[in-house]
Parts: structure tokens; sequence; C-alpha cells
């Protein structure tokens, strides 16, 4: 009998990474990693470095995603004040803008590949010993078995809107 293969979401995708890594629920820490992803994609949008724009795009909706899950699911360790929920809500807007200039370049099944692709590159994060390799404010880093996703075949004519 055929082993039927199990499709997860991405919400269901970042959360099995957050469990995986022990990642952080601060949510002033997934606020500066949208900052950060943004940043990096619109350098990329900058120089239109489609491949780039196509990592980074996907990096933002992942950290984005994060972020709502922790914020969501009641699992934020920390209240914000005011000025940080305007500053997130203001970091969400420029998420969504994003996304919306990526759509005008990449199809929808293009940017939810790359978005799959991220995945499986950020679960290949762990260190030597196994566990998550992490930055002084917890953002998890890069270890020696990581991974960069391919993303150049999702480039070909027809993968782009």
């Amino acid at each position: 009998m055929e082993q039927e293969q199990v499709v997860l979401n991405e919400q269901q995708l970042v959360a099995q990474f957050i469990k995986a890594f022990k990642g952080s629920l601060d949510l002033r820490l997934w606020v500066n990693l949208m900052k950060e992803e943004l940043a990096e994609y619109n350098a990329a949008f900058k120089t239109n470095d489609r491949e780039e724009m196509l990592k980074e795009i996907a990096d933002v909706l992942y950290v984005k995603t994060g972020f709502l899950l922790v914020l969501g699911g009641g699992i934020g360790e920390d209240i914000l004040s005011r000025e940080e929920e305007q500053e997130w809500m203001n970091i969400l807007d420029e998420t969504n803008k994003a996304y919306l200039q990526a759509e005008a370049i990449f199809s929808i099944s293009t940017i939810r590949e790359a978005f799959k692709r991220v995945h499986t590159s950020n679960m290949s994060k762990l260190g030597d010993d196994g566990k998550p390799v992490l930055r002084e404010d917890g953002k998890i880093l890069k270890g020696p078995n990581y991974k960069k996703p391919y993303l150049t075949d999702l480039l070909e004519v027809g993968n782009i809107a």
C-alpha cells in the first residue's frame, strides 16, 4: 500500500521550523528579521537580480509568517508598546507592498515553490552538534551544513509571470 504524502502549507512549514529550532518567541526579534529581509529584498530589486529577488521575497514571507504565528498564537513572550505596535504594522504593510511588487514579476506558484525551497534550506541550518546556531539576539544562523536553496529553474520561461 502506498504511503500518502502530506503536503504542509506555509504556516505549518514555519511552525515546523520554529519548533525544530526552538525559535525565538520574542516579537521584537521577528520585527527585526522582517526589516532585515525587506532590506535584502529591496537591494535585490534595485539591482534587478531576479534570482535573489525570488529568494528574498520568500524570506520576507517566511519571517512574516513566523511573526504572525508567534503573535496570533498568543505565544509571544513580550507585550509590545504602542510605538512598537505601530512599527510592526508599518513593517507588515511594507512586506505586503514587496509581495505585490514580486507578484508582478513572478507567478504565485513560483513564489510558493520558492517558499518551500527556502524552508528546506532553513531546515539545514543546524550545527554539527545538531543544535541551532544562534546570533546574540536569538536569530537562527546558517550552520556548517546549510544548503542554499536552488531557485534557478524557477526563473525559466513560463515560471515568471
